[in-house]
């Protein structure tokens, strides 16, 4: 019986484990999780079940918040799915909790963006909105995020036009949004047309500290340049009208959302970037020196009909005597001020957390020197986050971020610097020493200039869920920024006079945004959402500046004194009617408040409403609230049963939109007028209005009314990707400013008078070609925009408007900027070629009564008076690009990766003001005040009577015809460029390896940036001008750097 018996225990025994295991197998167990896009939270996520004969069966979808929560096996096994993502299949092994990270299969489809504070899924966004992701924008090195956006998005234009550390360069979105100029020739400059900036949730002043165009009040960093790339998550960019409606008045010139790294990790997460990288001295401008430069202005002098100036050679030195060690060198202006440089930036991040708590501080240097001595710029920046959720219900999120910008202008203001110009002393004469030495030399290489931008910010953001699906929000910020520039010129740079100089710039912000959101699903067809929400904004600015001049010594500093030996300014300026100057003190209220409703019908059909009212102290007293509303429509195509057979087509979508923004784009004083100081009264100061600008109650806000319609598709499982943008942005009630008559008691006054438009064209192309199944993968997006902008009116009828300096003209019906020059039609070939005038007998001649002669240039005589002067200026070209655009790709291979992004402007007009200037200011041999010496043999000049040539007879200075003012067509030239802007190779050790060492995550790379540039440009580089496409001779040019890096993990 025992062995029986034994059997039977055995078998039942096996079959109870066998029963058991089944059992084990069926327990239902409740999962939660999270599905994330990066670091962000990704809602609307299809989650299915696989069930063991390979069916899938729908059970969940992620709410907004990424989160779900089901009940399944212990051994199921779950997909996700989102359009526009591979699909990730994980299986359950028992756990509870669930972190899954969704891959995007394309660029062109992202899965969410930033849509007015309100994180939406990209198939329910129903405005034109780009992603860009942080590994668009890792690995490159630079003092400004901004600059690692160009060529990555369609109708966004940046233009890196300076290369000095720490500057912004330009940028718009979707053309130009103002018409204003400022300055005059070189020194001209745009009124900023730049786009408003949100920074986790919070608005920030891009402008605010920044030294725009030629402005130089204080150190000049931008907020964005305390911002480290390595710590940007993402970045979204809202073109149009419904996108950036909610953002109220400041986005009437379109939004960039920066959104910062947060911790998702349930274990700390350690994370170095490290790079080093070398500046190189770029492609300088062709200059000659020496016995050449000798021999030239010798050649010119023998060339003249006039024996006295062969005279003065004996009365030049420099010229006569050459055996002379003193006036016989070649000296090398231009490398005493440029160098190569070395540099470097870290940034330790440290995160964690879990679905409760999660945290993330991070910390970064960046250290970058100029390629001109003496300039440079450093960043220091702390950042701690905390995000804590206690319960479903309640969300709280805190955030304190300490910045220090810390900046060396050299003798500049960023665009320019002194010694960009090259030789500004003849190369005959010996370098600098201690015993000769030149004041320009001095001043860049010798002031000191101690620029510090101070930065502290914190926010405080919670919400609290009042009833299912309706949620309450609120977000405070606080920050603090203050610029400080201290800066000391020695006497021998500034005519035996020392110069010390002091600003401080305050700037405090107040921020408050609350909000009650509902957002609800009624069974898979019918989702709504709706809120409602205030904003409150405090700004204050105290500005303050003081100069000293004739010091004790050049060894004495400051503290700013009273200088008894020299009469000159000392105190504080303060200027009330220009913000871009030193304010003494402003202080500005804004308030908002509005509402949003969007409803979409399973995810086919969606239509968006946005409304929103702001007031603010600046505005006219007649004219308060500026109000924006928008309508937004989007048809997802292919969920539609008749297209359900088209197996090619993943998605198609059609979008249109409509909107208005009003922005009050003035200041305080303009409304309001201001006041100063007017003598004494009984010995007390008194005060009386201000008789510059009066003031104008009427004042509107700008109103920008802007169309757009959008065409997304991807074919092929997301081989083949295509979205088009067609837009209209009509910019009315803008702010001008009018003389008036003396008699008035006031000089102008601004007033709403004037228009312009803006439409275009924006494409995006992307090609994941080969399958997903190749260990070879290739994306890649290319993107283009034309735009064409519009004057529409003028103040009182007038049909154009002539800019300072004569060389810019805004026409009605034509481009709200224009190149005002005068037609060269070549070169006269002899003198019998001038015309003559046939009722006074004498040949054609210029205003100053200089006559044409064989080897001069033939300028188009419009009006036929024989006299080439104002009238005789036409419309020549436009400065602003007509095309812009970029691309970006990615290719790896297993563990290597190759990554290269690009960009392109067609058709930009630009004159090119630095060869203007070499010939003019080295016309005359006699004058050793010079700029860089050009080679005139490369040119196709005038040499002898039947010569046809392009450029006047460099050699007979004596003319009065002035044959090299840039007021031109002979200095116009195409600027259209291809510039690679970044190539990286990188290459990530296995994990298994690494793993070993306790190291997540190691790779290394080597990025080239600023590569090369291809263009029929006559200049160095056709991205490295002004706004309005002036090419200065001392404008600082981008350099090219390389870079070794490395992303360590722990």
């Amino acid at each position: 019986m025992m062995p029986g018996f034994t059997k039977f225990l055995l078998f039942s025994s096996v079959l109870l484990l066998l029963f058991s295991g089944a059992l084990s197998a069926q327990e239902v167990i409740t999962v939660k999780g999270k599905v994330l896009e990066g670091t962000e939270p990704l809602p609307g996520v299809s989650i299915s079940m696989i069930n063991a004969n390979g069916k899938k069966q729908a059970i969940a979808s992620t709410d907004n918040d990424g989160n779900f929560s089901i009940k399944v096996s212990k051994t199921a096994k779950l997909e996700f799915n989102y359009i526009g993502y591979s699909s990730k299949i994980v299986e359950v092994k028992g756990q509870t909790y669930l972190s899954v990270k969704m891959i995007s299969s394309t660029q062109n489809l992202e899965g969410t963006v930033i849509v007015g504070y309100q994180r939406k899924t990209k198939e329910t966004v129903t405005g034109s909105v780009t992603r860009i992701t942080s590994d668009q924008i890792k690995d490159i090195p630079v003092s400004s995020v901004e600059q690692l956006l160009q060529g990555k998005v369609a109708g966004l234009n940046i233009q890196n036009n300076t290369g000095a550390p720490g500057f912004r360069g330009s940028t718009a979105i979707r053309g130009l949004s103002q018409i204003g100029v400022k300055g005059s020739g070189n020194n001209a400059y745009l009124t900023p047309s730049s786009p408003l900036y949100v920074v986790d949730g919070i608005p920030i002043d891009a402008n605010s500290g920044f030294e725009y165009g030629f402005e130089s009040k204080g150190p000049g960093t931008s907020p964005l340049a305390l911002i480290p790339p390595e710590d940007v998550e993402s970045i979204d960019v809202m073109k149009d009208a419904d996108a950036a409606s909610l953002y109220g008045s400041r986005g009437a010139n379109g939004v960039i959302v920066i959104t910062t790294k947060r911790g998702n990790s349930p274990v700390p997460i350690i994370r170095l970037t490290s790079s080093f990288f070398v500046n190189t001295v770029p492609q300088l401008r062709q200059t000659i020196g020496g016995k050449e430069e000798r021999d030239n202005l010798m050649n010119r002098i023998i060339n003249t009909n006039d024996y006295r100036e062969l005279y003065k050679v004996s009365l030049s030195p420099f010229l006569s005597d050459s055996l002379n060690a003193f006036y016989n060198n070649a000296t090398d202006w231009q490398g005493l001020y440029y160098q190569p440089t070395f540099n470097q930036t870290h940034n330790l991040s440290v995160s964690g957390g879990n679905q409760g708590l999660n945290y993330k501080s991070n910390l970064n240097y960046y250290n970058e020197r100029g390629v001109i001595k003496n300039t440079g710029f450093d960043r220091y920046s702390l950042s701690s986050q905390v995000n804590y959720k206690p319960n479903p219900k309640l969300n709280l999120t805190g955030s304190v971020t300490l910045s220090l910008g810390n900046k060396l202008k050299g003798s500049g203001n960023g665009l320019t610097d002194v010694g960009a110009g090259g030789s500004l002393s003849s190369s005959l004469l010996p370098g600098p020493s201690y015993f000769l030495n030149d004041s320009r030399f001095t001043s860049a290489l010798n002031s000191k200039n101690d620029s510090k931008t101070y930065s502290v910010s914190s926010y405080l953001d919670g919400s609290y869920e009042l009833l299912p699906a309706l949620r309450l929000g609120t977000t405070l910020s606080v920050s603090y920024l203050q610029n400080n520039e201290d800066s000391f010129i020695p006497s021998l740079a500034n005519n035996d006079r020392s110069k010390v100089y002091g600003y401080v710039g305050r700037t405090t912000n107040l921020y408050n945004r609350t909000a009650l959101n509902y957002s609800k699903s009624f069974g898979d067809d019918h989702t709504i959402y709706a809120g409602i929400f205030s904003e409150i904004t405090s700004t204050q600015n105290i500005a303050r500046e003081a100069n000293l001049i004739n010091g004790p010594n050049d060894h004495y500093f400051g503290p700013l004194g009273y200088s008894s030996l020299y009469n000159g300014f000392i105190g504080i300026t303060p200027n009330l009617e220009d913000p871009n100057d030193a304010n003494d003190f402003s202080k500005v209220h804004s308030v908002g408040a509005g509402a949003n409703f969007s409803y979409d019908y399973k995810k086919r059909y969606v239509v968006n409403f946005n409304y929103r009212a702001d007031g603010n102290s600046y505005a006219g007293v007649k004219s308060r609230w500026a109000k924006s509303p928008s309508l937004g429509a989007r048809w997802n195509i292919e969920k539609e049963d008749f297209v359900s057979h088209f197996k090619w087509l993943d998605y198609a979508s059609a979008r249109f939109s409509y909107g208005i923004n009003l922005r009050p784009s003035t200041n305080v004083y303009a409304s309001l007028g201001s006041y100063s100081v007017a003598g004494n009264y009984n010995n007390i100061p008194r005060i009386s209005p201000k008789l510059g600008v009066m003031p104008n109650p009427f004042l509107k806000p700008e109103r920008v009314e802007q169309y757009n319609a959008g065409f997304d598709i991807s074919v092929l499982k997301s081989k083949f990707g295509l979205t088009v943008d067609v837009y209209q942005k009509v910019i009315t009630d803008m702010l001008f400013t009018q003389d008036l008559a003396t008699s008035t008691g006031f000089s102008t006054v601004i007033t709403n008078s004037a228009s312009m438009m803006n439409k275009g064209i924006e494409l995006t192309l992307n090609f994941r070609p080969l399958p997903s199944s190749s260990k070879l993968y290739w994306n890649m997006s290319v993107n283009g925009a034309i735009n064409r902008d519009v004057l529409l009116s003028l103040p009182g009828g007038a049909t154009q408007l002539l800019s300072d300096g004569g060389a810019i003209i805004s026409k009605v019906g034509r481009n709200t900027q224009n190149n005002f020059l005068y037609i060269s039609q070549g070169v006269y070939s002899r003198d019998q070629d001038v015309p003559v005038d046939p009722v006074t007998g004498r040949a054609y001649r210029n205003a100053r009564g200089g006559e044409y002669k064989g080897g001069d240039l033939i300028y188009k005589d419009v009006d036929g008076n024989f006299i080439t002067d104002k009238n005789d200026l036409q419309i020549a070209g436009n400065p602003v690009a007509r095309l812009t655009g970029g691309f970006y790709s990615v290719l790896t291979y297993g563990k290597f990766g190759l990554t290269l992004s690009g960009s392109f402007t067609v058709k930009r007009d630009l004159l090119n003001n630095a060869l203007s200037s070499s010939l003019s200011n080295n016309y005359n041999p006699f004058s050793t005040d010079k700029s860089a010496m050009v080679d005139i043999s490369q040119y196709n000049y005038w040499k002898q009577p039947g010569d046809q040539a392009k450029y006047p007879n460099p050699l007979r200075y004596l003319s009065n015809t002035d044959p090299y003012n840039s007021s031109q067509t002979l200095f116009q030239e195409d600027g259209t460029y291809f510039k690679l802007n970044s190539a990286t190779f990188s290459y990530a050790l296995k994990k298994e390896f690494l793993n070993r060492y306790g190291i997540n995550n190691l790779r290394f790379y080597v990025t080239g940036n600023n590569l090369f540039i291809l263009s029929k440009y006559s200049g160095p580089n056709p991205e490295n001008v002004t706004e309005l496409g002036r090419d200065r001779i001392d404008s600082y040019p981008n350099s090219p750097s390389y870079v070794l890096g490395l992303n360590l993990e722990f």
